[in-house]
């Protein structure tokens, strides 16, 4: 359970006015007033030093928090302040963890406020210094006097860290500097205390969105051999160094992954080469079914890897996008579930295409905007056939993002980049079809950048996983179920997430229905993410806010629902 313990400025603000500093560490005088660390014990605030250094225990989600207070200002006040931590070098190094790694491992949120108001906030993420060290970095702020109180101040700090099997001391500094070249220092260290498990570290990318390439069909020796995959069997797929994709600095990989043909029921995990086969599924079909699902899945040593559980099936892979570490692409913004189109009323015929426009709509900015994120759905087709979902303006490409059969209802999230006039275009191949689409989000040069972190389970209804879910079984017809998805028990931070990527896969539905998946902080949208029949099983991969946990509502019936988590979208 989250916890804040942050204490009112205006009382912090009253005691300061007093002249009495809470119990502190011996306050560090120099040119700019003085500072008094403190971090609170649990039952108490205590003195915050080199000589005491705080406990920062690892896997807990409940922040710890450290102050530090900031008094004897001149009288007129100080502008232009900033206020930094830094952890040296030398103890990045002796956690066995790259400066890059440690700086993901240790989320902070922080506060500065003055004797009347708070000033600034965020989530202050930890940068890399040239020489390996730590250092986070508020805002710029002023700290004036107002009326009878003097200049005061207070910065707040609530740390969590992830699961770590190694203990090390962080030695650390605050500082204080003005624009005038003032200047205050103390040392403050934290103690890393150890859970005895392990959190696996994403590499933060961003995002490069590709006209959809055909990178691999068993069916005509695309990629792999021209031969279905055998039951236990795996395809190794080449990503870094491929079909226009980078040999290096690939962080992750997006592609639609279809299965057809498959001679039994089954499913397919798709994970990184070099790696475990995690317990988690990206697509489940029956025999006969072709079925597709769009994949976010982490590129470790350039190649992933594509696992079938039962009978023979071909698997077909088309790239949309890759996440690169090397700063070069485009950020994420959430900005949905949003329906923005609906033309069940007027089907897409054999052969025709809508043109969709996403810029300067529905938040979705007029300019600057490289790529969409869309839930795609087709209502009652006449037909089996496909969709094809492209850029406006360009050559429709060999590659599909939706398959269905007569009378379907499938849906698909597609990543897709927007024409030069910021519209999408929507193929269909054959009969007639309603089309259906959200919005999810969409990719430009501000938001977040994606660390893959899974695939990691963390819902099962039929187990009863699901970190803080208060009931365990089938979700039922009209009820929502919020899940933490924010939390080190699933190798994210518990703060400063913006969107995670999940594979929400529904099962043993008592009734046909859909599922609609959304923010816990957002009410309930007229959207979908999944849709199925009685005892159908279906996954689809979903983008969505995370604040407050993440809800999971279903229409109707009874049906259990399971979500594997591909990675996290963050501001740092």
């Amino acid at each position: 359970m989250r916890i804040n313990r942050r204490i009112g400025v205006l009382a912090a603000g009253a005691v300061l006015a007093g002249g009495l500093l809470p119990v502190q560490a011996a306050s560090a005088e120099s040119q700019l007033g003085q500072l008094g660390l403190t971090c609170d014990s649990g039952a108490a605030y205590r003195a915050w030093s080199s000589a005491q250094p705080f406990d920062l225990k690892a896997g807990e989600d409940a922040a710890s928090l450290c102050r530090v207070m900031i008094s004897g200002l001149p009288a007129e006040g100080v502008k232009g302040l900033k206020a930094s931590y830094m952890i040296s070098a030398e103890s990045v190094k002796s956690t066995g963890h790259t400066p890059e790694e440690l700086a993901r491992l240790i989320s902070v949120r922080g506060w500065v406020d003055d004797a009347a108001m708070p000033l600034v906030s965020g989530v202050w993420g930890f940068g890399v210094d040239p020489d390996g060290s730590l250092t986070l970095q508020s805002p710029s702020f002023d700290l004036l006097p107002h009326g009878s109180v003097p200049a005061l101040g207070q910065v707040d700090f609530e740390f969590t860290a992830a699961s770590t099997k190694i203990a090390a001391l962080l030695h650390g500094e605050f500082t204080i500097t003005s624009d005038k070249g003032l200047s205050n220092m103390a040392p403050a260290d934290l103690n890393y205390i150890p859970d005895g498990k392990t959190t696996t570290v994403g590499t933060a990318g961003t995002f490069k969105p590709v006209t959809p390439v055909r990178a691999l069909d068993t069916r005509h020796a695309i990629g792999a051999p021209k031969a279905p995959v055998g039951p236990g069997g795996e395809v190794t797929l080449q990503v870094a160094g491929a079909n226009g994709i980078p040999a290096t600095g690939v962080t992750a990989v997006v592609l639609n992954v279809t299965a057809t043909n498959p001679t039994t029921g089954g499913y397919v995990t798709v994970y990184p080469h070099g790696r475990p086969r995690p317990t988690a599924s990206n697509l489940n079909f029956t025999a006969g079914q072709t079925v597709p699902n769009l994949v976010t899945v982490p590129v470790v040593d350039g190649k992933i890897n594509l696992y079938n559980f039962a009978g023979t099936t071909d698997l077909i892979g088309d790239i949309s996008g890759y996440y690169t570490s090397d700063g070069t692409g485009s950020r994420y913004t959430p900005a949905g579930p949003t329906r923005i189109m609906d033309n069940r009323t007027t089907p897409v015929g054999q052969g025709g295409q809508v043109d969709l426009q996403i810029t300067g709509k529905n938040g979705v900015p007029a300019t600057g905007v490289t790529s969409v994120v869309l839930n795609v759905t087709t209502v009652g087709p006449t037909t089996g056939g496909y969709v094809t979902v492209y850029p406006h303006g360009q050559e429709r490409p060999t590659a599909s993002n939706l398959n269905f059969g007569p009378g379907q209802t499938v849906a698909n999230l597609v990543s897709v980049p927007v024409g030069a006039d910021g519209k999408v275009s929507l193929y269909n191949f054959a009969g007639k079809t309603g089309l259906v689409a959200d919005l999810a989000g969409y990719y430009s040069g501000t938001g977040s950048v994606f660390v893959p972190s899974g695939p990691t389970r963390i819902l099962d209804t039929r187990s009863g996983l699901g970190h803080g879910t208060s009931t365990i079984g089938a979700v039922g017809g009209g009820r929502t179920l919020n899940v933490t998805a924010d939390s080190w028990a699933n190798g994210i931070p518990p703060v400063g997430v913006t969107a995670v990527a999940l594979n929400v896969t529904a099962t043993r539905a008592t009734t046909g229905g859909y599922v609609t998946v959304f923010g816990g902080e957002q009410a309930k949208p007229l959207a979908s993410n999944l849709n199925f029949l009685a005892k159908q099983t279906v996954p689809n991969a979903v983008i969505t806010q995370s604040r407050q946990g993440v809800n999971f509502f279903n229409a109707f019936g009874d049906t259990d629902l399971i979500a594997d988590l591909a990675g996290y979208f963050t501001a740092n």
